[in-house]
């Protein structure tokens, strides 16, 4: 048989065509290998909590970064609260975001090995000897090499995000102002003092034996005796009496624990001088310190305080417009996968 040219092109078309036509099928109908091949991607295993961009997270992982932020927050339980599951997972697919970027924009981020590898340093320092360092990163999955890698792949995920939030986190003076003019009445602190007490409760006795007493103690004083060592002695207010009856700085903002006493106006008790009052729990002989003013703090007091908490608050919408989105975009072409709620 004689392969002439037209012969070679009708086979290749036919080959062509059947290939094409297998694929139509098996895309479309059979959800076969192709069809398989083209969605492994993004697919998450029947027990896996999430995958981004084909990497698992298993529930296992998922147990381990639970425990971890609730320890970080001071929860004594491992275990999710209800309702927390969804956001820990998407804090787990951030994680997993950022390692992914950080892997292949490693040509473009420097190279962190060397201060990882102090950090290591520095943590086994903290152990008594190297084999209990070494046990511990055993004890978590890790030997001293993968532990330095996780160090390093988080040090350069630093460095991407810091590179992500760099554009916003320059504030100009103008921004600053236009900040305190908006906030100034609420920078503004009212009047305070300091304030000490020795407290006599009348829960529950005969309010005429407690004003006795009372008067008794304010007489001690006024003779001579320490103030701090009578509160020790007499007051009946535990969490003060042991610290000299002190209750801190009160400031006349409607808020005082004892708003009842002549602690501010035109009536106010002199400064340095005890004196005895009654509030709806018992008799307090009181010793208060001199009156501050109120204040509003200048802007130019206040100017790099509030360029902080601005720049600090654009920065944390500049994360969050970042990762969403990267998550949008990776829900979108489900090469990011969420299976929990």
């Amino acid at each position: 048989m004689t392969w002439t040219p037209l012969k070679i092109y009708a086979l290749k078309l036919a080959l062509f065509t059947t290939v094409l036509g297998y694929m139509a099928l098996d895309l479309m109908l059979l959800h076969g290998p192709v069809y398989q091949f083209l969605h492994t991607e993004g697919k998450v295993a029947p027990d896996g909590v999430a995958s981004v961009h084909g990497d698992i997270i298993t529930p296992a992982q998922f147990a381990r970064y639970a425990a971890e932020q609730n320890a970080l927050s001071g929860k004594e339980s491992s275990a999710p609260a209800p309702g927390q599951e969804a956001t820990l997972a998407l804090g787990m697919v951030r994680d997993a975001m950022v390692r992914l970027r950080t892997r292949y924009n490693e040509t473009r981020l420097p190279d962190m090995h060397k201060v990882a590898e102090e950090e290591v340093v520095r943590l086994a320092s903290r152990c008594t000897d190297a084999k209990a360092f070494d046990a511990q990163l055993a004890s978590q999955g890790y030997t001293r090499r993968s532990f330095t890698d996780k160090l390093d792949t988080r040090l350069r995920g630093m460095v991407l995000l810091e590179r992500a939030v760099e554009p916003v986190s320059e504030v100009d003076n103008a921004a600053v102002i236009a900040h305190y003019r908006q906030l100034k009445e609420e920078l503004a602190i009212p009047a305070s003092r300091p304030l000490r007490h020795i407290f006599f409760s009348t829960v529950g006795q005969q309010p005429e034996d407690v004003r006795r007493r009372a008067e008794l103690c304010l007489h001690r004083l006024l003779a001579g005796e320490d103030f701090s060592e009578l509160a020790a002695e007499l007051s009946e207010d535990e969490r003060t009496r042991e610290q000299g009856g002190r209750l801190g700085t009160v400031y006349d903002d409607g808020r005082t624990p004892l708003p009842e006493l002549p602690l501010f106006g035109d009536k106010a008790m002199a400064a340095g001088e005890p004196m005895l009052a009654e509030s709806r729990w018992g008799w307090h002989v009181l010793l208060a310190g001199p009156v501050t003013p109120a204040y509003t703090p200048s802007l130019d007091e206040c100017r790099e305080t509030l360029r902080t908490a601005i720049i600090s608050a654009q920065r944390e919408l500049g994360l969050n417009s970042y990762f969403k989105s990267a998550l949008s975009e990776g829900l979108h072409t489900k090469h990011i996968k969420i299976h929990v709620k």
